[in-house]
């Protein structure tokens, strides 16, 4: 673990001494893009060769869509809720006015 902060550290300060580089960007980011390519293969075969992963993929598959699911409709929910209670008041306020001065205009 020590070792995995110690090289993150290391990775930030080379970072911060570098960022007026300009040219450096593009390479670097190829390069992460690259070793998330190779990261997501090799993940795949250590996943294909689990025999306990293939064999139960059904039931992973309907869990992680009950889960994305349950994901969605609570932030669903959460979104309703802090909108009427923080938004909703101040959205029918603004509203209101302008169609008073609207009405006002005409007459």
């Amino acid at each position: 673990m020590v070792e995995i902060l110690g090289i993150m550290a290391l990775g930030m300060v080379l970072g911060f001494l570098l960022r007026r580089v300009e040219t450096l960007f593009a390479v670097i980011d190829r390069i992460v893009m690259a070793v998330i390519f190779l990261l997501l293969f090799v993940l795949g075969i250590s996943v294909g060769l689990n025999e306990t992963v293939v064999s139960s993929i059904h039931k992973i598959g309907v869990d992680a869509l009950v889960l994305t699911a349950g994901a969605i409709a609570g932030s669903i929910f959460c979104c309703g809720l802090v909108w009427k209670l923080f938004f909703a008041r101040t959205f029918d306020d603004s509203t209101g006015e302008a169609v008073v001065s609207e009405v006002s205009h005409e007459g």
